[in-house]
């Protein structure tokens, strides 16, 4: 739910920024914001499944979704980042969450990465739960 309330903040944000004061595009705001939080949900749902402790999963979770929005453009420009960097944080679902969220309208070029880490975490998490209750 945190994840809702500052997606809607940074559109606020940048609203301001472009002295523009309300979210003109609120449906695709949330239509945004809602895959990249079924995206981020798929992958904290696989590792619940893989990570058997929970001190451990705290520990891994961290050191994925920290550089996550670290390198997506949350926190600082990816401008400011190496090339190298750069081409990491396009494996992480936050840089095209972020991005889509950005657009004016709509492009459905950059939503395909989402669903397919959508697709792909509800596959492994298929095998995961067959695995576990086999």
């Amino acid at each position: 739910m945190n994840a809702f309330f500052y997606g809607v903040a940074l559109q606020l944000k940048l609203d301001i920024r472009s002295r523009s004061f309300f979210p003109v595009h609120i449906p695709r705001l949330f239509l945004a914001l809602a895959l990249y939080l079924a995206a981020s949900l798929g992958l904290g749902a696989i590792l619940g499944l893989a990570v058997k402790s929970q001190a451990k999963l705290t520990t891994v979770s961290q050191i994925i979704f920290l550089p996550s929005i670290m390198l997506s453009g949350t926190m600082f420009p990816t401008e400011l980042l190496p090339e190298f960097l750069k081409t990491i944080g396009k494996f992480f679902p936050a840089t095209w969450g972020y991005r889509l969220m950005l657009e004016p309208n709509f492009p459905f070029g950059r939503v395909w990465y989402l669903l397919l880490v959508l697709l792909g975490a509800a596959i492994i998490c298929i095998l995961l739960l067959k695995k576990q209750n086999s």
